[in-house]
């Protein structure tokens, strides 16, 4: 069995920008709360848009969830998506999970997303549907509610920021996640490109 999930791998040059945002943001927080973990950073290596997340699967099906996801993106040409902005997420949802980058809408990429997961329960590789639809964001930290409670509502940084970038998505990548003590690692396992003519 492998934990699996089906990505959008960003630019180093993105990835390091997103990590510089890092201390910009823990600065808007009490020391105090900072240093009581509130923060699990994403590590710059695994940032990335997540557009199905699988779970596990047998290595039995891992052949045939290959050739479902390149019968999908052989009917794409290469998309281009455009950030937003930071905030807390998941939307009206308090106290936040995660602090993530928004993306701004966008019908390919969401059709994409859709049309990988209903392949996937049409092949029986996903025995559920996601019925919250698709929500394109990169996730920087994930937060701990119970910290963050503690924060005085009236001194809880907003930390709404426009942040503007493009990313030509020239391929999708199949990806494992190994779970280690010190976090996930992830592992391409195969790079599917977008070339649709």
């Amino acid at each position: 069995m492998k934990r699996l999930f089906i990505a959008i791998n960003l630019p180093l040059e993105l990835k390091r920008t997103l990590k510089e945002k890092e201390k910009e943001i823990s600065n808007a927080f009490d020391e105090q709360i900072v240093k009581a973990n509130l923060f699990k950073w994403v590590e710059t290596e695994n940032l990335h848009i997540t557009l199905l997340f699988l779970g596990q699967v047998g290595d039995n099906k891992v052949l045939k969830l290959r050739e479902v996801i390149n019968s999908v993106v052989e009917k794409y040409k290469p998309i281009e998506i455009k950030t937003k902005k930071l905030c807390y997420g998941p939307p009206k949802v308090m106290p936040p999970r995660l602090i993530w980058l928004e993306l701004e809408k966008n019908s390919q990429l969401a059709n994409l997303a859709h049309d990988l997961q209903e392949a996937a329960l049409k092949t029986g590789i996903l025995c559920d549907r996601d019925e919250r639809g698709f929500s394109g964001h990169i996730t920087l930290a994930r937060l701990k509610p119970w910290i963050f409670k503690q924060i005085n509502p009236e001194e809880r940084p907003d930390i709404n920021q426009d942040f503007s970038a493009k990313i030509l998505v020239n391929s999708i990548e199949l990806m494992e996640s190994v779970l280690k003590r010190a976090g996930p690692e992830y592992i391409v396992v195969q790079s599917f490109p977008l070339v649709k003519k």
